[in-house]
């Protein structure tokens, strides 16, 4: 009974269930035992597909990620320039203001 098919199964069953309740009880309890199984193999199938499809999102997440991040620094670095530049532009204008300052309070000879 190595290759046993469907059909051979079932009349197997069938058998089974004529013989009294205790084979019948032993044949609902294989097949209830087959039907868990099979019920088992396609829960972990759809587990294994939902772990694929978190790897993936997951993966696209942190890409996306990387990138804002590299955007952030990128501003960052705009920014800290743009603030030099002009910190030595008001630093200019005030030694602009100073000297303008001084010539307007000295006394024209």
């Amino acid at each position: 009974m190595n290759n046993m098919n469907s059909a051979d199964f079932l009349n197997a069953v069938d058998h089974a269930a004529g013989m009294n309740d205790r084979w019948l009880f032993l044949a609902a309890f294989c097949l209830l035992l087959l039907l868990c199984g099979l019920v088992i193999y396609w829960l972990v199938r759809q587990l294994q597909a939902v772990i694929a499809d978190h790897k993936e999102l997951r993966n696209e997440h942190h890409a996306a990620l990387a990138q804002i991040i590299a955007a952030q620094n990128e501003t960052a670095m705009k920014l800290a320039v743009c603030i030099d530049r002009n910190s030595e532009a008001l630093r200019e204008c005030a030694f602009e203001l100073r000297r303008f300052q001084e010539g307007a309070v000295r006394p024209v000879h």
